[in-house]
C-alpha cells in the first residue's frame, strides 16, 4: 500500500517515520526523492500578494493645476461616499483620483454608476490590487460598530 505524507519541509522527518513505525499497525515509509524535490520547489515559490481586480478612476489630470485638482476630487468624493476609500497618486505625468477596490469588473461597475452621479467621467480600470486589502480585520469591524453605536 502507498500512502502520502504530506508535512511542512521544516517538520522532523525521523521522529514522524519513528511514531508511525510503532504500535500493532506499524508503517514502513520510504521517501520519493522526487516527491521531496516536489515539496521543495512548490514551498520554495513566492507567495502571491496580489490580485487582477478592479478600481474606479474618477479623474485623471496632467494640466498646471493637477494636483489642486485632484485634492478637490479627493475632497468631494470623501463628503459624497464617506463608505468608500478614495487615493490621489502621481504617475509622472499625471495626477490620478481613484476609488475602491473590487474582485470583479460587475462589483466596479454597479459602484461606478453611483459615483457617476458626482463624476460623471469617471470608469472602470483594471489594476493589480494588494491582497491585504481584501482582509476584514475583526479589530476593524469592531471600530466600525463602535462608530455606528455612538450615532
Amino acid at each position: 500500500m502507498l500512502v502520502g505524507l504530506s508535512m511542512s519541509y521544516g517538520q522532523n522527518i525521523q521522529s514522524k517515520k519513528s511514531s508511525l513505525a510503532q504500535g500493532s499497525s506499524a508503517v514502513s515509509i520510504t521517501e520519493q526523492e522526487d516527491v521531496k524535490q516536489a515539496i521543495r520547489t512548490v514551498e520554495g515559490r513566492a507567495k502571491a500578494t496580489k490580485v487582477s481586480g478592479y478600481t474606479i478612476l474618477l479623474l485623471s489630470d496632467n494640466s498646471q493645476t493637477a494636483r489642486e485638482n485632484a485634492n478637490k476630487a479627493k475632497e468631494l468624493f470623501e463628503e459624497n461616499f464617506k463608505d468608500t476609500k478614495v487615493k490621489m497618486y502621481y504617475e509622472s505625468p499625471s495626477f490620478y483620483v481613484s476609488a475602491g477596490q473590487y474582485l470583479t469588473k460587475e462589483e466596479a461597475i454597479i459602484e461606478l454608476w453611483r459615483f457617476r452621479s458626482v463624476f460623471p467621467k469617471a470608469i472602470t480600470q483594471s489594476r493589480e490590487i494588494d491582497i491585504s486589502e481584501f482582509i476584514i480585520r475583526p479589530e476593524e469591524d469592531d471600530s466600525e460598530e463602535s462608530d455606528e453605536e455612538k450615532e
